[in-house]
């Protein structure tokens, strides 16, 4: 168990956590540079943030959804270091945000993995 919710756990056993740029079901993860169109669809905290960077900035957005309802759970945006810039919970019922945060956590904690095997 690592998020606490077992629809949620059975979609990171069966995806993983995506540590480069893909796509699939359960989450999409995408680099962008400052200043880069497809800024566009994210929420506004996050627009303003790679909208208006340098063009020499690069970001990671980590989107995550639930398949079953059709509907995102939540979104991550990084730097080019792997800090955590932004975040969005998109479901307002506690124990999702629960989930959220443990979601969050997977995402940094595969981000420092790789930093450290580089």
């Amino acid at each position: 168990m690592q998020t606490g919710n077992k629809s949620v756990d059975q979609l990171i056993a069966k995806y993983g956590i995506l540590s480069t740029p893909g796509v699939n079901e359960f989450q999409r993860r995408v680099r962008l540079t400052g200043g880069d169109e497809r800024a566009n669809n994210l929420p506004f905290c996050m627009y303003q943030k790679v909208a208006y960077a340098p063009l020499s900035q690069f970001f990671s957005v980590h989107h995550f959804y639930l398949p079953s309802h059709k509907g995102k759970l939540a979104s991550f945006l990084f730097d080019e270091k792997g800090n955590l810039i932004e975040q969005v919970y998109y479901q307002r019922v506690a124990r999702w945000v629960k989930v959220c945060r443990k979601l969050e956590q997977l995402v940094k904690r595969s981000k420092q993995d790789i930093q450290l095997a580089a």
